[in-house]
């Protein structure tokens, strides 16, 4: 009996042999399989694998795929991790302390350097609220009621000048190698300006008509003006526009840390900035009408830059500045009309000076969608020699026969808020 078995088992066994090689699968004889890799956790496969399992999943982005190890599938087959970015150590190398840069969940508020770079564009578009400042500070009121400087007064253009206007503002960027671009931008302000009126019906005690003086008869007590003196109706209409035109390279930077980049600028700017004054009345003698007209065209050479920092993945924040030195060929004429015996007048006069331009401002740039970006912010615009209506309103009427003697180092302050889009193709 003995005998027989031990002839028997051995066949048996060389049988199983063959049939288990021929339902074992094609893959895992060809493909071995590799232990997976923890290390620098702890984990220990086998009897004690329960115990020390990893915090999670290597597909589902736990610790474990930070470590970048190698891992196999279900099927044998290796699993590519992403190489994770640490600034001090480099692409693809781990630190002596153990920790990398770039950790997973950048789409929950964190953030990773190698998901920063430079911030750029190819289109922008968008509206601009800016206001000027102080036009018409020194120049005092036109009207009185009444004769004497005690007398009520009426038509302060101070301050009138002074809300927030909107215009519009494009950009376009042209890419000229790595890291450099040509940028072209248009901004258009048109419509700064009011309107005041007084009647004397309206503001006489008893509404009496003509009873309203100016400064340019001392309001009552110096030389009567037939058109202008013992008025009804007294208006002033102001309106100003300012557009500006900018060439300029641009090369960008990276700093020591990726989050941080920007721009230096180098181009040319054109500024040009006009106003429009006008005076009218109506009066015992007739109708009169001056006007004060300037323009300033500026031209030059500016330099500048910006920088942007990164808060998060998909939103930065940045600061731009540039100034220049132009030339300004100004233009400014004083004319009168009168329809009575008071002589018309017409004052021209031009010329060129050196000027200076400075502008900057901070925004905020919030990716929406993969091409397009919502974009805001501040900014702030100075333009100093000038010549400027509200310097040069005398409190009297010019004398055509005399040269003028005009004032042209005014300046202009603007500053308001900006909004737009950006695209990129």
């Amino acid at each position: 009996m003995i005998r027989s078995l031990q002839t028997i088992l051995p066949a048996v066994a060389a049988a199983l042999t063959v049939f288990l090689s021929l339902i074992e699968p094609a893959s895992a004889q060809t493909t071995g399989y590799q232990q997976p890799n923890f290390a620098g956790l702890g984990f220990q496969p086998g009897a004690n694998a329960a115990a020390s399992r990893p915090p999670a999943s290597p597909l589902a982005g736990g610790y474990p795929a930070v470590q970048g190890g190698t891992y196999m599938d279900a099927h044998g087959n290796p699993i590519v991790m992403p190489v994770s970015y640490n600034p001090s150590c480099g692409y693809g190398e781990s630190c002596p302390s153990g920790g990398y840069g770039d950790t997973m969940p950048i789409d929950f508020g964190g953030y990773g350097a190698d998901q920063s770079g430079p911030h750029y564009f190819d289109v922008s578009a968008g509206v601009v609220y800016l206001r000027p400042e102080n036009f018409f500070e020194d120049v005092p009121p036109f009207a009185s009621v009444g004769v004497g400087n005690s007398a009520p007064k009426f038509l302060d253009p101070t301050g009138q000048e002074e809300d927030y206007e909107p215009g519009w503002q494009i950009a376009a960027r042209l890419d000229l190698g790595p890291l450099s671009v040509l940028e072209a931008t248009y901004m258009g302000l048109y419509d700064f300006g009011f309107t005041q009126q007084v009647r004397s019906e309206d503001v006489a005690a008893g509404g009496l008509d003509n009873q309203l003086f100016s400064i340019f008869d001392n309001f009552g007590l110096g030389t009567q003006i037939p058109e202008i003196s013992q008025g009804s109706v007294y208006r002033l209409d102001y309106d100003s526009d300012l557009q500006s035109t900018e060439i300029s390279y641009r090369r960008y930077w990276v700093g020591a840390n990726p989050r941080i980049t920007g721009t230096y600028l180098l181009g040319f700017r054109y500024v040009r900035m006009t106003e429009n004054f006008a005076f009218s009345s109506q009066a015992l003698g007739g109708t009169a009408n001056i006007n004060w007209r300037s323009e300033n065209d500026l031209l030059g050479f500016q330099l500048g830059g910006d920088g942007w920092a990164t808060l998060r993945q998909g939103l930065r924040v940045g600061v731009e500045g540039k100034t220049g030195v132009y030339n300004n060929r100004f233009k400014f004429n004083n004319t009168g009309n009168f329809s009575g015996s008071t002589t018309d007048f017409s004052i021209p006069y031009e010329g060129n000076q050196v000027a200076f331009v400075a502008e900057g401002g901070a925004s905020f740039v919030a990716d929406i969608l993969p091409s397009w970006s919502l974009r805001g912010g501040y900014q702030v615009l100075y333009i100093n020699s000038l010549l400027t209506v509200g310097n040069n309103i005398g409190a009297q009427l010019p004398d055509p026969a005399a040269p003028p003697a005009l004032a042209d180092q005014g300046h202009a302050f603007y500053h308001g808020f900006h909004a737009g889009l950006e695209y990129v193709w």
